[in-house]
């Protein structure tokens, strides 16, 4: 019996520390598995000219410290499902030439690519004359564009938290995508009835299950009715940060989180506040956060 040659033994994502670009590596991920191939992660750091008096062009990108501890994050955790990861860090002036040498060196079999990073990710790839890197390139190419088909917003019943609605409505409006009003339903709220109390909240304090839900059902409808593609999420559970953190790992096709740093009390480190920061902390798609304004 005559066993087919996988087309593919080496897959390379290139990335440059932004979100954009990683965008490419669930594709990337599926393809890997498929060939049983290995994942080949290469960061590139362009090092910037210098300019004037010795100083360097201005970067608003990570550090090459951040970069590298991101870098490694990765393939940790796609190592840690099983998959087979290799992690490069290449810096230069000339992109496209380490980009060219790379793939000659390490034997690329295919590169799955985003089209978008910090800048246009082709042109940052393959130099200014696109078309001449396009046609010399040695391997296949799988392109992605970023897409966002969900933006999750976690709202606790508090028109602190519904700020950040505005903000998500216009990124779905963009995009096309589908907008997810997300609760976390917690019973009891003793623990915390008296905080609510002092910020003029109590009735937040008392509201049942049913009422929640008719308060983001009617939210869900006035969006309809500009609109927008919106429905109702509520999750029972005493953890509302790990709640959303599970939520939108578990979910197909979340491409943003998008919540207000404030909640119920309207105090940034209370409650809404500390689950900003542990989903911040554990999420791997963009979380947009949103300062409201004084209510």
């Amino acid at each position: 019996m005559i066993v087919p040659a996988l087309a593919y033994q080496r897959v390379l994502v290139p990335l440059d520390g932004s979100d954009a670009a990683e965008f490419a590596i669930p594709y990337a991920v599926d393809l890997a598995r498929k060939h049983s191939a290995e994942l080949v992660l290469l960061h590139l750091e362009l090092i910037p000219l210098v300019v004037g008096n010795g100083g360097a062009e201005p970067d608003d990108g990570p550090t090459q410290e951040q970069s590298r501890a991101q870098l490694t994050a990765l393939r940790e955790r796609l190592q840690n499902e099983g998959l087979r990861v290799r992690e490069h860090m290449v810096e230069s002036r000339d992109i496209p030439n380490a980009f060219a040498r790379f793939i000659e060196s390490e034997r690329v079999s295919v590169i799955v690519s985003s089209v978008q990073g910090r800048t246009a990710m082709l042109r940052w790839l393959f130099g200014p004359n696109l078309e001449k890197g396009l046609g010399n390139l040695p391997v296949p190419l799988l392109l992605v564009r970023p897409v966002y088909h969900k933006i999750v917003v976690p709202l606790d019943g508090s028109p602190w938290s519904e700020s950040a609605i505005p903000q998500a409505v216009e990124i779905a409006r963009a995009h096309n995508a589908e907008l997810v009003l997300l609760h976390v339903y917690q019973s009891p709220v003793s623990s915390y009835t008296d905080q609510l109390a002092l910020a003029g909240q109590r009735q937040m304090a008392e509201q049942t299950y049913d009422q929640m839900y008719e308060q983001l059902v009617s939210l869900r409808n006035r969006l309809r009715h500009e609109g927008v593609n919106a429905r109702v999420e509520i999750i029972r559970s005493p953890n509302p940060a790990q709640a959303i953190i599970d939520y939108v790992g578990d979910e197909q096709g979340v491409s943003m989180v998008v919540m207000s740093t404030h909640g119920r009390t309207g105090l940034s480190r209370w409650l809404f506040g500390s689950v900003a920061q542990k989903v911040i902390k554990n999420l791997r798609c963009p979380v947009t956060l949103v300062r409201p304004d004084e209510i």
